[in-house]
This record gives C-alpha cells, structure tokens and sequence, in this order.
C-alpha cells in the first residue's frame, strides 16, 4: 500500500474475514460503557456539568455519528436537565453561528478528537464567553487542549472506519451529564442514576438477544430491496445513524426519516419487498408507529418493528423486543444496537469489507484522501 495512506486506513484495511474491526466494535460495546461510567470519568462529567447548570441554551454538535449523538442527547437535556437544547451539524454551526452564544454552552462531540469543524466551532464558542464541553475517545486529542472541560471515556480510536461504539459511548456521556445538572438543582436522579450504571450489562444482554434475528434479516435479505428506518422523537437520531451505517459499511442507498414525515410523501417510494424498518418505543409516537406498520402491509412490504412493547404487533414480518425498562429518552442507547448487528451481517452476506468503506477501491481512497475537511 502507498506510504502516503494514514495509519487510520491501513487499519480498516488490515482485515480480510470475519471477525472484522467492526465486529469487534459491537462487541465491546458493553466494556466500552464500562469505561465511561470510571470514577475518573464521572468526575470530568461533574466538572463539566458544573459549566453547563447555568447556561440558557445547550448547543450540541458534531458531523455524522457524532451529530446523531447530539440529535439524540437534546432529548435528555430538555427532559432532564430542563435546559433548552439543540443539534447543529459542526460545519454548519462555525459558518452559521446562531445568536446569543454569550448566554449558551456548547458541547462538542468528535470521536477521534480532531475534526476540523468541531475544533472551529469550539474556538468560536470561547470567543463568546461560552463555556465548552468536548465529548472524546482519543486522548491528547486537539479537543481535549481547545474544550473548557474534556469528558473522555470509549476505549480510544476504533479501528473499523464505519464507527460504532463511539456512537454509544457518547450516547451514555449526553445522559450523565443531563443526570449530573439535574441532580445539582435538587432533584432525585437516583432511579436515572441506577438505569445508567447498569447500561452495560443492559447492552449487553440486548447484544445476545437481538444477534440471531438481526443476522438472519441481514443474510436473507435480497439485493434488490431497499432498506427504509422510521423514527420518531430521540429515535429519529437512531434512524439517522442506522441508516448511515448501512451507507458506509454495504454501499446501500438506505433512507431514514422522522416517522411523521417520512408519512408526509416520500414513504411513496417504498416498493413491494423492501425492508421497513419501525423504532416503535413507548412514548408519544408508539401508536402512530403501529398504525404505519398496519398500513405499509398493503404493500406487501417487510417490516422489522424494533419496540420496547411486550404486546406483540402482528402486522410486523420481524420483531425485535428491547427490554431495556428505560425512559423513551434513554432508548437509543440500546435500539441501535440491533441495526449495528444487521448490517455487519448484511455486508458479510454480499462479500464486502465491512471495515473499509470501499477504499480498496483505488478511486474512492483518492477520493476519501482529498475530500475536505
């Protein structure tokens, strides 16, 4: 391989065959939250909650996985901590900067600690007087040495280029902090506190549930079906992210839309055959949920439902049941984690390199190499 490659490429390259990085990546989910939840982890997660009780407005970004995250953790900010909350995409937000940053904190959230547009947006925030919280797995990252306050935590820099548990290391950081401001304005976290410290083993039971169903989806399904994710509330993030990794790690042109939206015209695009996949949790959106699994059936689609519902839905083809017994704003921590082993099968089954984004492919390394960022 040429010498110009980065190191980064030349792991997602290194493997042939199953187990992949990416594998390995689901895998560890389980130990990976492990590490957030260390004493010395906790007490970054104080310090930074500290700096952000007093904030007006949480402004939470990052590109990619990281801004699905963020989509994700506006959830339990407004929920939770009781402090307005918003996702930008981190390019968009240092081109665009919205009002009032004086008044605002800013978490910033990067797996690898280095990205350009989370970096800008951190140095942007500090010129206002905003407080800046960077959410990492690398240490000695430039975020670390640029952000206020650094909460680390998710077994460093994963190898695999589509990433996976750095997704759900951040999901559970976004979640202690939103527990820590709430604690600190006098409420009783302790039940939160409690759901959170055992997300490990949670994780890791829906990880044995969930494989041989996601597996058998994933081998049997046909070349020629579309894949559509449906998600509604902190779920839309989840919708967002499974569809992105289908993107990267099969090359599938898979789409992900908020459940009413997605009602509201381009679900017209589904065609007999197709994957509809439905995060139906309890919550405000359950119902609605169901009432689309009943009427895509008329088009004889397969739909994979992904609930917290003991009840069975009996329009679904699929069902996957995530007895996680977590509020609707804690969900994507675990509903994610099916769709992660469905696509890993799924690429297996086609013969594509689920860790490589088709860069061995000479055309797409070039263009991965020269793309800006």
């Amino acid at each position: 391989m040429n010498k110009q490659v980065p190191e980064f490429v030349k792991w997602a390259l290194e493997r042939t065959s199953h187990p992949f990085h990416m594998w390995d990546g689901i895998a560890s989910i389980p130990d990976i939250l492990e590490t957030v939840l260390t004493p010395e982890v906790q007490k970054d997660v104080q310090e930074a909650a500290a700096s952000l009780r007093q904030a007006e407005f949480i402004h939470l970004l990052g590109c990619g996985t990281s801004y699905f995250s963020g989509i994700a953790g506006t959830y339990t900010f407004n929920k939770i901590a009781g402090i307005p909350a918003q996702a930008h995409d981190a390019w968009e937000f240092a081109a665009y900067p919205p009002p009032g940053l004086d008044r605002s904190a800013l978490v910033a959230i990067s797996h690898t600690g280095g990205t350009p547009s989370v970096l800008d947006s951190v140095k942007l925030a500090a010129t206002n007087g905003a407080p800046t919280i960077g959410l990492t797995d690398v240490s000695g990252s430039d975020l670390e040495r640029t952000a206020s306050h650094i909460v680390l935590g998710g077994g460093g820099r994963e190898p695999a280029l589509p990433k996976t548990r750095s997704y759900v290391a951040s999901l559970l950081k976004h979640y202690l902090l939103a527990v820590e401001i709430a604690q600190t304005t006098g409420q009783d976290t302790s039940a939160l506190r409690k759901m959170l410290e055992a997300a490990p083993l949670t994780a890791g039971e829906v990880l044995r549930d969930t494989e041989a169903l996601a597996k058998q989806i994933g081998t049997n399904l046909d070349q020629k079906s579309q894949v559509f994710i449906f998600g509604a509330g902190p779920n839309i993030a989840t919708a967002y992210e499974g569809v992105l990794k289908l993107q990267e790690t099969v090359q599938l042109p898979a789409h992900g839309w908020e459940l009413e939206e997605g009602m509201h015209g381009p679900w017209v695009t589904i065609d007999p055959g197709d994957l509809v996949i439905v995060l139906a949790l309890k919550g405000p959106s359950l119902e609605k949920a169901k009432s689309l699994i009943a009427s895509l059936r008329a088009i004889d689609t397969q739909i994979w439902a992904i609930t917290d519902e003991t009840t069975p839905i009996p329009e679904a083809t699929y069902e996957t049941h995530i007895l996680a017994n977590v509020p609707e704003y804690f969900t994507p921590l675990y509903t994610i984690l099916p769709l992660y082993q469905f696509t890993y099968f799924l690429a297996l089954g086609r013969g594509i390199r689920p860790d490589a984004m088709r860069l061995t492919d000479e055309k797409y390394l070039r263009t991965r190499l020269s793309l800006p960022r």
